[in-house]
């Protein structure tokens, strides 16, 4: 596959300035673009520095010292900054943090950069009201920001990063203050999206087994790990103390591995359907 259809790390390392052991260290890894990547891994495995990397905050705002590359397609967020910058959206950890404190109105405030663009006002209005619908907030649009919940500032957040409808969407931890309904449709929501690289941090490793192309596991700053859900979840070491997801551990307990792979225990709903009707069967 030419360079240019994947998303590829090799030999990156980063530490930040003032600071004297790397936070990522060596990473080397190559995936399609267009597909889901989901980083897991530990406090302080590194997994909200290599979010930061990816979407060109380091070394450009947050200074640091940078060893190695990294290329998303034709573009670096390191060589090719700011033009890699208008197709990227990045979600941080704190919502609060990624509003501008501008808007009076949700509706307001998802606009916000599609006004900085020049983007013409009917196609604004046409944008906001389908990204508001996707996000369950049509009925937040004329509502203050500082009036929402936590979960509902996490929405606007992510609605902020997709309204320009980026290449790439980088997501650290999106779902920490929603809640179970609300991680679900949300889980379900990144399923039909499209055309779109999709790298996102998070704990719930259910959902991310659901629907992760790839899972990616840091600890201490390597990379430890990376391959389809269903490999790196069947080949988790204990001392990276990564959660396995609920259909794993049922399928092991009940001693359903796969049909086609019989040393591997399904991860995802799909794989275990499929193991239960030869269980069944047999």
């Amino acid at each position: 596959m030419a360079n240019y259809q994947k998303l590829s790390i090799n030999q990156l390392s980063f530490t930040y300035q003032h600071d004297r052991v790397p936070v990522l260290n060596d990473l080397t890894v190559s995936v399609p673009l267009d597909h889901i990547i989901g980083i897991i891994g530990n406090h302080h495995a590194g997994k909200t520095t290599l979010c930061r990397v990816l979407a060109g905050i380091v070394p450009h705002i947050i200074a640091g010292n940078l060893v190695g590359s990294c290329q998303l397609g034709d573009q670096s967020p390191v060589q090719d900054w700011p033009a890699y910058n208008q197709q990227t959206g990045f979600v941080l950890q704190d919502p609060h943090s990624q509003l501008s404190g501008l808007a009076d109105t949700v509706a307001d405030e998802i606009a916000f950069d599609l006004l900085n663009h020049g983007v013409e006002e009917t196609a604004i209005q046409q944008r906001v009201a389908a990204v508001a619908a996707q996000l369950q907030l049509t009925a937040q649009l004329q509502q203050s920001p500082d009036s929402l919940s936590g979960g509902q500032l996490q929405r606007l957040a992510i609605a902020t990063a997709i309204v320009t409808r980026p290449t790439v969407l980088i997501l650290d931890d999106p779902t920490s203050e929603m809640d179970p309904q609300g991680r679900s449709d949300f889980f379900n929501w990144l399923k039909t999206v499209t055309h779109t690289t999709i790298v996102i941090v998070s704990n719930e490793i259910d959902e991310l087994c659901e629907i992760a192309d790839e899972l990616w596991v840091l600890e201490k700053g390597h990379l430890v790990s990376h391959g389809t859900p269903l490999q790196v979840m069947n080949h988790l070491s204990p001392k990276w103390q990564v959660a396995t997801p609920t259909i794993y551990q049922l399928a092991s307990l009940m001693n359903w591995p796969l049909a086609t792979k019989p040393t591997l225990f399904p991860v995802n709903f799909n794989q275990l359907r499929r193991c239960v009707n030869v269980n069944h069967s047999n």
